[in-house]
């Protein structure tokens, strides 16, 4: 399972580039006006942990995957994005498995509307299908949930990046078993494009 100096230290960097760098916060054409549409994709890692929501508590299994999610992202009002993205998390404990599928609605919110350092939080669901046998998971198509935050770094021209934290929770719902759902710890970074010219003001 992932240390707690990892995850104290994880939280501690994003914490910082949300909240540091003033000086690369410079007026500027905002990419988080509506009307932006952006393309994006990241990668990172993940670990099994006992504090996710839903599922407090009930994760004891060790599992650890690399995770990769292609996105598309418009922003529907300023600061505020919908965006669709596909789940592939690659198991490599406690065995070479498989979860892909869809995160079919996605948001994000930023705090800020100007400048290179975006911090957001972010949320969103969707569907999977797993091949990973552990006691939290009961079938093979589940459901999934993410919540996180994150900060988007930007410069002049394409590309961007995103560094985000997540917790992933997988379950069914109910429907089948005692449903206790499998939580994970995910850093994720990734590169993106925004592919419209930002509203002018």
């Amino acid at each position: 399972m992932l240390m707690p100096a990892m995850r104290a230290a994880t939280f501690a960097l994003v914490v910082s580039l949300a909240a540091g760098w003033p000086a690369a916060a410079r007026a500027q054409d905002s990419p988080v006006d509506r009307g932006a549409r952006a393309r994006s994709l990241s990668g990172g890692w993940g670990d099994a942990w006992r504090f996710g929501i839903p599922g407090w508590g009930k994760t004891r299994s060790d599992a650890e995957f690399v995770a990769f999610h292609p996105a598309m992202g418009w922003f529907v009002l300023d600061r505020a994005e919908v965006f669709g993205e596909a789940t592939l998390f690659l198991y490599y404990r406690p065995t070479a498995d498989v979860t892909a599928g869809l995160a079919g609605i996605g948001g994000r919110y930023h705090f800020r509307d100007r400048g290179r350092v975006l911090p957001f939080v972010s949320g969103g669901a969707g569907f999977v299908w797993t091949s990973l046998d552990v006691p939290e998971i009961d079938r093979i198509f589940n459901g999934q949930v993410f919540y996180g935050a994150g900060v988007r770094l930007r410069r002049e021209r394409n590309p961007g990046w995103l560094i985000e934290v997540r917790n992933h929770h997988i379950s069914n719902a109910g429907t089948k078993g005692e449903n206790l759902g499998l939580n994970a710890f995910v850093l994720l970074v990734g590169v993106e494009w925004l592919l419209q010219s930002r509203r002018g003001r």
